[in-house]
C-alpha cells in the first residue's frame, strides 16, 4: 500500500505543470510574413509544415521578421504551411500581397519537433483622434 502512495506521489510530481521536462519542450513563435498563395493543397507540390491536424490548403508566405529563427522560419525564406481553413484563419479570405503577424506553436518531444496551432495576431490600433476646429 505504501509502495503504490509512493508511486502515486512520484507519478504526480512528475507531471506537475511549470516542471521542464527536457524531452519535451514547448513554445511560441511569433513571425511577420507576406502571403504569396493560397491554395487547395491537392493543387500544391513541394513541401509542407502541417499546422492543423486537418490540413486542406497550402499557405504560402515569404517570412519578413521572426523573433527566433527556428529551421526554416527565417527572414526572405518562403514557407509553405498547411491550414485547415483560410477563412478559419484570417477571418475572411487571404489578401496576397499583405503582411500579417502570425504566432505559431511549437512542440519538441523526444527529438521530433511539431508546429500547430498557427494565428493571426489582430493588430490593436488605437481609435483616431479629432481635432477640433
Amino acid at each position: 500500500m505504501i509502495r503504490l502512495l509512493v508511486t502515486l506521489v512520484v507519478s504526480l510530481l512528475a507531471c506537475t505543470p511549470g516542471q521542464t521536462d527536457p524531452m519535451h519542450q514547448r513554445d511560441e513563435i511569433h513571425l511577420r510574413a507576406t502571403v504569396q498563395n493560397v491554395v487547395p493543397l491537392t493543387e500544391f507540390s513541394g513541401k509542407i509544415t502541417p499546422v492543423d491536424f486537418d490540413p486542406r490548403f497550402a499557405l504560402t508566405v515569404r517570412i519578413e521578421s521572426v523573433d527566433a529563427a527556428v529551421g526554416s522560419f527565417t527572414v526572405g525564406a518562403g514557407v509553405a504551411f498547411g491550414i485547415h481553413s483560410p477563412a478559419l484563419l484570417f477571418g475572411e479570405d487571404a489578401t496576397k500581397g499583405k503582411t500579417y503577424n502570425f504566432s505559431l506553436q511549437r512542440v519538441t518531444k523526444h527529438g521530433k519537433t511539431r508546429f500547430f496551432g498557427l494565428k493571426v495576431e489582430k493588430v490593436q490600433t488605437a481609435p483616431a483622434m479629432s481635432v477640433p476646429s
